[in-house]
């Protein structure tokens, strides 16, 4: 999906590239890819994370309309919600760490460009 979305804006951008020499419109493409990338990591973890969650709560309950014990259904609903808060923290951090690594590439593409664009003393 990503790869198509590349050549679709590339053949979109070409006919203003050619008449710009091309070197405008290279850093907001870098900073697209990096966008475009982060976008797709997130939207991936976060199918992971639903999918994840839809089997947890099946299988809870499944497990809870077999159970009939009071204090063995609340130890497996409070398992559950530990469980839950697990996830959700792990998606939290994993998110994190996918935009930091997306923060830190546009950054280093603009000081690039702040570096490009001083003049010569």
């Amino acid at each position: 999906m990503f790869q198509k979305f590349m050549t679709d804006m590339q053949t979109m951008m070409k006919p203003y590239q050619e008449s710009l020499n091309g070197k405008q419109f290279q850093p907001i493409s870098n900073l697209m890819v990096i966008q475009a990338k982060a976008l797709e990591k997130l939207g991936s973890e976060q199918t992971r994370f639903y999918t994840e969650c839809v089997e947890a709560v099946s299988k809870q309950v499944e497990n809870t309309s077999k159970t009939t014990d009071a204090a063995k259904l609340q130890e497996a609903q409070f398992n559950f919600a530990q469980d839950l808060q697990n996830r959700v923290g792990r998606l939290f951090k994993t998110n994190m760490d996918i935009m930091t690594e997306a923060r830190e590439s546009a950054t280093a593409e603009v000081e690039t460009l702040k570096t490009q664009a001083k003049p010569a003393k």
